[in-house]
């Protein structure tokens, strides 16, 4: 697994590396913006379990012999 992670790694650098600023400008740019939608949905989660907490819950075991798992 740390091998594969590491080749990920050296290949993405070498694809950066051949990459002009502009276009390394505009990779930065959408991954801020991914950065900034995942936040965004981090930020609902916690709205939605805030104001759903004092509901009922089930078991896991339960959940997961619904689901047939």
């Amino acid at each position: 697994m740390a091998v594969a992670a590491f080749q990920e790694k050296e290949e993405l650098r070498r694809i950066v590396d051949s990459m002009s600023p502009d276009d390394i400008r505009k990779l930065l740019d959408y991954a801020a913006f991914l950065r900034f939608l995942e936040d965004q949905e981090d930020a609902e989660d916690a709205a939605y379990i805030a104001a759903h907490k004092d509901e009922p819950s089930i078991p896991l075991e339960e959940a997961l012999k619904e689901l047939g798992l």
